[in-house]
């Protein structure tokens, strides 16, 4: 018993370090204000999509609304075998625009040679197509504020870096489960930020990230790390890291900000983050991985705990012992049930100020207003998650995949 209480006290104070460190990095990174008045990159805006032809046209319009001459944009969107009108949605926008190009994936790449990575080879595929230095990758579902592309560009040009991850928030949350999602992802932007910004390069989203097309090609693309469904993002990003170290930023800047809006359900939630853990096998970089292991078990030991002391619990219940064993049998569980409340209090002071100062970047304060139900949904959260994701197949735009 002895070495259980070590170890979770260990395991919290590695997560308070871990947490503590994430918040000083986070607040250490400048956030942008101003745009460059004059920028002169050539840019090619690759958006896959499958199936979103309730969302495609919102993006395309925010697309065509960017302040940025239009002789410097190039907009590809690869149809990924969409059942819907995605397709025809988009021929209707590129009859309009002459710098929105449409291409079925089918016609750019056979199906049999694309295995599971349809998102990659979608975006692989227009990467060859594309005529603009500067790759910029987002979502068929997302909404861009008109400044995006400008702020992207000036950053970019600005810094002289060969890769650019930017910020994605929610929107449009109707339920207190959508809102700890938006929570938990101002939470995940800011450690993609501190992680940069320590030179840990293993996170950012594929929804608003930006790379030179040679970069890109000097890294073979997604060779070698094409046989996950997922990762076109994370992957991609210590690859080229490898090739061009001190080129990656983070762009910490309200006007780049890429919004999204939260999963309906539960099942769609498991889900997407069943995808998103899938890809964590594939880290090469074993700080990300120990990082993540250690914050998985420390969130192991609180449910150790409490399921230890329900246990007890139970058992006494059943097979009452009115001896001083019994007692002090008792009492060991108590105090193990106390040790997970300490946990729990102590995460919850860290989660609170780091989440606080993300939420505050995206101008979400009303967020904290669910911290602490969102805190315990969390505990629940990363020990499934962190669990079945690794072992289970997911389901993804129509299609079960590993």
């Amino acid at each position: 018993m002895l070495y259980l209480f070590l170890l979770s006290f260990i395991l919290t104070v590695i997560y308070i370090i871990i947490m503590q460190t994430y918040l000083n990095e986070w607040r250490e990174i400048e956030e942008v204000h101003t745009l460059s008045d004059d920028v002169k990159t050539p840019v090619s805006i690759i958006v896959p999509a499958r199936n979103e032809a309730k969302n495609i046209g919102n993006l395309l319009t925010d697309l065509t609304q960017q302040v940025y001459p239009n002789h410097l944009i190039e907009i590809i969107v690869v149809d990924d075998f969409s059942e819907d009108e995605t397709f025809s949605i988009c021929q209707h926008f590129s009859k309009d625009f002459s710098f929105i190009k449409v291409y079925k994936l089918q016609e750019l790449i056979n199906e049999n040679e694309i295995g599971d990575a349809y998102k990659k080879r979608a975006i692989e595929a227009a990467v060859q197509k594309a005529t603009g230095k500067l790759i910029i990758t987002t979502d068929a579902d997302c909404r861009l504020q008109k400044h995006w592309l400008h702020s992207i560009v000036s950053f970019y040009e600005k810094e002289k870096c060969v890769l650019v991850a930017a910020p994605v928030g929610y929107y449009n949350e109707k339920t207190r489960f959508q809102h700890f999602q938006a929570l938990d992802f101002c939470g995940m932007q800011a450690i993609t930020g501190a992680m940069i910004n320590m030179e840990i390069y293993n996170m950012a989203n594929g929804a608003n990230l930006a790379y030179e097309k040679e970069a890109f090609l000097a890294v073979d693309g997604y060779k070698d790390i094409s046989q996950k469904a997922s990762g076109d993002d994370m992957l991609l990003v210590y690859k080229i890291a490898q090739q061009f170290p001190d080129k990656i930023r983070f762009l910490k800047n309200k006007a780049a900000i890429v919004l999204t809006e939260p999963m309906q359900t539960l099942s769609d939630f498991l889900q997407q983050r069943y995808r998103w853990t899938s890809k964590s096998r594939s880290y090469q970089n074993k700080k990300v991985t120990l990082i993540l292991g250690l914050i998985y078990l420390f969130v192991v030991s609180i449910w150790f705990n409490v399921f230890f002391f329900v246990g007890k619990a139970i058992w006494s219940t059943i097979f009452p012992d009115p001896t001083i064993g019994g007692l002090l049998s008792f009492l060991t569980s108590l105090l193990v049930l106390m040790v997970a409340i300490v946990q729990i209090i102590c995460k919850s002071v860290v989660d609170y100020y780091f989440l606080k100062s993300a939420s505050s970047f995206f101008n979400r304060h009303d967020l904290m207003k669910t911290f602490f139900s969102s805190e315990l949904l969390h505990i629940w959260y990363i020990g499934f998650v962190g669990t079945f994701g690794n072992i289970l197949k997911y389901n993804w735009k129509g299609r079960t995949l590993r």
